[in-house]
């Protein structure tokens, strides 16, 4: 795992959290993630970024 790289919190069963924030991360890396942490594919909860683009969160449940 990049030093970077935040982790990922599991919310309830099956559903999960992470982010991707600052200039080392992106959505394509909050989407890897997601794809790791769910081999049989997952499915987009939430999304949310601030204004200036930097703060991302992703909240997502396997399929």
């Amino acid at each position: 795992m990049n030093p970077q790289e935040q982790s990922i919190v599991k919310l309830k069963d099956n559903v999960y959290k992470t982010t991707c924030s600052g200039t080392v991360e992106n959505w394509g890396q909050c989407f890897n993630k997601a794809k790791k942490t769910c081999q049989t594919g997952y499915t987009d909860i939430e999304r949310l970024a601030d204004g200036s683009g930097v703060h991302r969160s992703f909240t997502f449940s396997c399929k």
